[in-house]
C-alpha cells in the first residue's frame, strides 16, 4: 500500500514544511512526503536538496487559476487548493494521504490515522472534545470558525472520497473566503457538513491528535522517557503549533492570551525544542521576496478591498489576467482609488480599538446625533445596511464597474 503525507506553503513557510517533513519521515520510513508551493520558485531554487517532493500550484491545473489566485488572499489560496491537491495525489496511485498544516510536528507514528484510513474514506479531528469550563465564549469561536480543525484531514482512495473531494473542491474554489461574519471560513467551515453528507467518516477524538492552543484546557503534557504523553494516558501523535513565533518568549500562540508558558510550564520544553528546529531549518533566512500572488506585475501591492471588489465582479473582468497592470480591471481599480500599499484593517479588532482615539470619539458622536435625528427604527436600519456593506464583497451599491 502506498501511503503519503503532505502540506501546503508559500515560500515564507518553507522552514515549517521542512520541520514537519523531517518529523513525519522519522517515524514513517518508506512513506512519501509532498509539499505544494503556492507561490513561484525563485531562480536557482534547488529542489534536489529537499527531503520532500515539491509540487507547484500551477501543476494542479486549477481552472481559471489566475482569477482564483487574485480573488483569494494568501491564507485563502493556501487553504482552498487543499482538496485539489489531495485529488492530485490520489490520482498518482497513492492510496492513503494525510494532510498536515506546516506548523504541525509529528511525535510518533500516526498509527491511529492510517489505521482509521484502512476502514474509512475520511478522517477528521475536532477542535475540542469536551465542553469549555467557562461561559461558552471559546465555544462560540468554534461555532464561527468550524467544528473540525482542517490543519489535519486524511483520505483514502475510495469512491466516496472522490465524491467528497469534488464537492469540497467546488466550494473551496468558488466560495471559501475568510469571512466569518457571513458564515464562511476558508476550507474549514464547509467540513461542518461532512458528517451530514457522507458516511465513511472517522472522527478521531484522541487527545494525542492535533493538540493545540484551542484545546489546552482539556489536555496536559508530560514526558515518559523520550516520549511525550497527553493526560498521562495517550501518546502525543502530533502537536499543532498554530500562531507560534520563534521570538515569542512566553507566548504560546499569537491567537490566544489565555495560555502562555507561565501558566502552562508543561509546554515549555516542546515549544523551545520546536523553535530551535525552525531556526535550524532556516526560519531566520526565510525568503524575503514578495508573495507572487500578492502584487500586480508592476509591483503594486494587492489589498483586501481590491481582491474583494474583483471577486464580486468576476463576470465583468473575465477573460483577462487580473494581475496585469495593463488589464481593464487594473485601470478601473486605479480610477476608483482602490490601489494602496497599506492593508492595516486586519490588525484591528473590538479589543484593540483605542477608546480614547479622537476619530472614534467623533464617529460615536455623529452616530448619537443620527440616532436622535432618525429615531430608533431608521437608525437600526442604517446600522444593518452599514453592517451589510462592511463585508468588502458587498460593495455593489458603492463600487460597481458597470
Amino acid at each position: 500500500m502506498v501511503r503519503a503525507a503532505c502540506t501546503i506553503v508559500s515560500l515564507n513557510y518553507l522552514p515549517y514544511a521542512r520541520t514537519l517533513c523531517d518529523s513525519f519521515l522519522q517515524f514513517h520510513q518508506g512513506y512519501r512526503f509532498y509539499v505544494l508551493i503556492v507561490d513561484r520558485l525563485p531562480s536557482g531554487f534547488d529542489r534536489t536538496i529537499e527531503h520532500f517532493e515539491l509540487i507547484t500550484v500551477e501543476e494542479l491545473g486549477v481552472q481559471d487559476f489566475l482569477s482564483v489566485a487574485f480573488k483569494y488572499d494568501i491564507l485563502e489560496l493556501n487553504t482552498n487548493v487543499k482538496p485539489t491537491f489531495l485529488k492530485f495525489l490520489l490520482a498518482r496511485n497513492i492510496e492513503q494521504v494525510v494532510y498536515l498544516d506546516p506548523d504541525i510536528r509529528v511525535y510518533r507514528a500516526l498509527d491511529s490515522v492510517f489505521g482509521a484510513l484502512d476502514e474509512h474514506a475520511i478522517v477528521l479531528t475536532p477542535h475540542t472534545t469536551s465542553p469549555a469550563p467557562d461561559d461558552g465564549q471559546s465555544e462560540s469561536i468554534l461555532l464561527s470558525c468550524g467544528v473540525f480543525n482542517l490543519g489535519f484531514v486524511a483520505v483514502s482512495k475510495r469512491a466516496e472520497t472522490d465524491t467528497f473531494l469534488s464537492w469540497w473542491e467546488n466550494r473551496c474554489l468558488k466560495l471559501a473566503f475568510s469571512e466569518q461574519r457571513t458564515g464562511l471560513f476558508v476550507d474549514q467551515k464547509w467540513i461542518n457538513l461532512v458528517p451530514c453528507f457522507f458516511d465513511s467518516i472517522k472522527i478521531l477524538k484522541s487527545p494525542g491528535c492535533n493538540m493545540a492552543y484551542w484545546n489546552l484546557q482539556e489536555r496536559q503534557l508530560s514526558q515518559n522517557g523520550n516520549a511525550w504523553v497527553v493526560n498521562k494516558s495517550r501518546s502525543l501523535e502530533f502537536f499543532h503549533f498554530s500562531g507560534i513565533s520563534v521570538d515569542g518568549g512566553e507566548q504560546i500562540s499569537k491567537y490566544t492570551d489565555r495560555f502562555d508558558l507561565t501558566n502552562r510550564p508543561d509546554l515549555r520544553q516542546i515549544i523551545e525544542d520546536y523553535r530551535a528546529e525552525l531556526i535550524s531549518h532556516g526560519i531566520r533566512d526565510s525568503h524575503s521576496e514578495k508573495y507572487a500572488f500578492g502584487i500586480f506585475d508592476n509591483g503594486q501591492y494587492i489589498n483586501h478591498l481590491t481582491r474583494a471588489i474583483y471577486a464580486s465582479n468576476l463576470d465583468e473582468f473575465s477573460g483577462e489576467n487580473p494581475f496585469s497592470s495593463s488589464s481593464k480591471f487594473y485601470a478601473w481599480a486605479k480610477s476608483k482609488r482602490l490601489l494602496s500599499n497599506l492593508d492595516s484593517a486586519g490588525s484591528y479588532t473590538a479589543k484593540s480599538y483605542p477608546k480614547s482615539d479622537w476619530r472614534l470619539l467623533t464617529l460615536n458622536g455623529l452616530l448619537r446625533l443620527l440616532l436622535r435625528f432618525l429615531g430608533a427604527d431608521r437608525y437600526t436600519m442604517l446600522l444593518k445596511y452599514l453592517s451589510h456593506i462592511s463585508i468588502l464583497r458587498d460593495q455593489s451599491g458603492v463600487l460597481n464597474p458597470k
